[in-house]
């Protein structure tokens, strides 16, 4: 009997010993580093982040089916560059932080750093039943700074889920209608639903840690009664409780107010960061009535109490929405309308396109709008290749439109964008060059000159496998 006792005991201790070696080791020596407490990041959410004087970014882009075991991936890893004063990495600093390979296929799920961890997800590991690598799931990881400390968060089937790391939490959305958190401070990341029956969601912009609304996620759902055709727009801060912002009918707003009867449906556009920390909501809006009459674009400021007023309600458009839109004062704005790039003035309370003011025609996508002291550009995308062009005059403190400014191209690469676009953080533009398999090149666009070819190559800022060496060379 104690025989068999010692011989279950000794199945049982190599049952456990083989499932660990089945797991990957992610035991690594740490990357010397300052320390970062109370730095904030810049640019969270794509292939590159900036905090101090570090830049983290992912090398190359390797897709998902490629060897992904801890220690064994360059191509895909996360690397980290050291910045010289004037933010332009220094390749010889380079060092490969976490040797995984990062992928998504969702656009605004890449590196994200917060409380000195840096989050990403990639190819997951697991067998199927088959004995083969699901490489069509996903985990979603952490590592310390310094490539220390690296654990698996969650496992997901796909790369669907669309996720932004807040402080203490990573907030989630699954299947586009249910909003999910993570406790990062729990022993096993608890996952709980927040919300499951949303229709639409947006979350508040990845690059301002500092002001309240930054852990927030909003989503419209419909309202609770079946026969209503109005819907609400909600708001949930990680960590807390999830609130109504408005409704499309009564209470927030009068019945005496409305449209029609039947009330408004809400179309969640973006948000804006104001200062005292309060949020800006851009929504459009529209009824079911023969006209619509309410259709159109609009916003309103919330402060922390998320209270609305109806008449401090903001209305830009009429019949037609704007998107992209960049407020250069509270009197003045660019927007994207239809296919054009335009200027907006406020005129007795609601805003008016400018006649004279098609900035850009021709489907221009607006990559950054710089202000300066006596003029505005706007740097836009236009069939892969991006121009910077002045578009204003600031005389006296008004915006005049200035006719007859050149276009010229600040960058013309080929980039791949299967995940991930162009990455701009200050004067340096990051981006996967399609020309050479998709490594990490990056462009300073002070140092551009019109017309001068020669300046508008990109540097190489990746390490490359010696196989892809190889193959760069040979062809």
């Amino acid at each position: 009997m104690v025989k068999k006792i010692i011989v279950l005991l000794l199945c049982i201790i190599c049952l456990m010993a083989l499932l660990v070696a089945c797991g990957e080791n992610f035991k690594t020596d740490p990357v010397s580093t300052d320390s970062l407490t109370g730095v904030l990041p810049e640019s969270n959410g794509g292939l590159a982040v900036k905090i101090g004087k570090y830049l983290y970014y992912i090398n190359g882009y390797a897709g998902n089916t490629v060897d992904n075991t801890f220690g064994k991936v360059l191509k895909g890893a996360i690397v980290r560059c050291e910045l010289d004063n004037d933010g332009t990495p220094k390749y010889e600093t380079n060092k490969v932080i976490v040797s995984k390979n990062v992928y998504n296929s969702v656009s605004s799920s890449g590196l994200y750093i917060q409380d000195e961890y840096i989050y990403y997800s990639s190819p997951s590991t697991d067998k199927d039943k088959n004995g083969d690598i699901r490489t069509s799931a996903m985990f979603l990881m952490r590592s310390k700074l310094d490539g220390t400390g690296t654990e698996i968060i969650g496992k997901f089937d796909d790369y669907t889920i669309v996720y932004k790391v807040v402080a203490g939490y990573i907030l989630y959305v699954k299947d586009s209608s249910e909003i999910h958190q993570i406790d990062l401070n729990s022993k096993k990341f608890d996952d709980e639903i927040v919300q499951s029956d949303i229709t639409a969601y947006y979350f508040t912009a990845r690059t301002d840690n500092e002001n309240d609304f930054a852990n927030a996620v909003l989503f419209t759902k419909a309202s609770d009664v079946s026969t209503d055709s109005h819907n609400e727009i909600w708001i949930y801060k990680a960590g807390g409780t999830k609130q109504k912002l408005i409704t499309g009918n009564v209470p927030s707003y009068p019945a005496e107010s409305l449209e029609i009867s039947t009330g408004y449906t809400f179309t969640l556009v973006e948000t804006h960061y104001l200062s005292d920390n309060k949020l800006r909501l851009i929504y459009s809006k529209t009824d079911s009535g023969t006209n619509t009459r309410s259709k159109g674009t609009y916003s309103y400021d919330f402060t922390n109490d998320l209270a609305f007023d109806y008449e401090k309600e903001i209305r830009y458009t009429t019949g037609r929405e704007i998107t992209k839109l960049h407020f250069l004062n509270e009197e003045n704005l660019i927007a994207t309308y239809g296919t054009d790039i335009v200027l907006f003035r406020l005129k007795n309370g609601a805003y008016v396109k400018d006649p004279e003011a098609t900035l850009i025609p021709s489907s221009a996508t607006i990559f950054y709008i710089i202000q300066n002291q006596d003029n505005v550009e706007i740097c836009y995308n236009s069939s892969s290749v991006i121009s910077r062009i002045k578009v204003l005059d600031i005389i006296d403190g008004e915006y005049v439109v200035s006719f007859g400014a050149e276009a010229v191209e600040i960058f013309t690469a080929s980039f791949n964008s299967t995940w991930l676009g162009l990455e701009r953080i200050e004067n340096i533009i990051y981006f996967w060059n399609s020309s050479v398999k998709d490594y990490t090149y990056y462009l300073d666009i002070t140092t551009v000159k019109p017309r001068d070819t020669e300046s508008l190559k990109p540097k190489q800022l990746s390490l490359i496998t010696a196989e892809d060496e190889v193959a760069l060379l040979s062809s």
